[in-house]
């Protein structure tokens, strides 16, 4: 029954079949370009430094696409079976810096980590800002205890070499941060 979802009505046979809303026009090549990425990201980056995934990221052509618009195709795909365990702010935070258009203005991937109250362990975090304003900003960032210890921009590059490895270790964990700090975040 493909194209059709089943919804909490009975009708014949206990289901009432409906078609789900097609993507058409301009947004499905968009749909399988961020499904493609959503899917080889990982494997990439397991293959290289993050510099060098990022370097690669911040020449890709964003065709003028909105921060909505991502957002909406990144969650359809990070809904599906199977895909879900996916669903991390790094991965998340990779879409966004890989198709968000900056029109001109810089547009930084940032990773972070909350210093742990008493009794917590060490939390990771991943963002991007558009022109220094925050696309997806992680709970804590009002709190005071969110530190820095990456930044990647597409017109800078990278802020540190320490803290890239630690924030490839980061995302290959898919969990908080192990071990200690990089200097540049302590």
């Amino acid at each position: 029954m493909a194209g059709f979802q089943v919804t909490g009505d009975s009708t014949a046979f206990g289901m009432n079949l409906r078609p789900m809303p097609q993507l058409t026009g301009n947004r499905l090549p968009l749909w399988l370009a961020v499904g493609h990425f959503i899917l080889r990201a990982p494997g990439r980056l397991g293959r290289t430094s993050l510099p060098a995934f990022l370097d690669r990221l911040a020449v890709q052509p964003r065709r003028g696409t909105e921060v909505a618009m991502v957002h909406r195709l990144c969650r359809r795909w990070l809904l599906l079976p199977g895909l879900h365990r996916w669903d991390t702010c790094y991965l998340r935070s990779l879409v966004l810096f890989r198709f968000v258009d900056p029109r001109g203005g810089d547009l930084s991937l940032h990773f972070g980590v909350d210093e742990p109250r008493e009794g917590q362990r060490l939390r990771g975090h991943a963002w991007v800002c558009l022109r220094g304003e925050p696309l997806n900003p992680p709970p804590t960032m009002g709190e005071g205890r969110l530190r820095e210890i990456y930044r990647y921009s597409i017109l800078t590059g990278g802020s540190s070499a320490s803290g890239a490895k630690f924030v490839a270790d980061m995302i290959c964990s898919s969990d908080a941060a192990r071990g200690p700090l990089p200097p540049s975040a302590a």
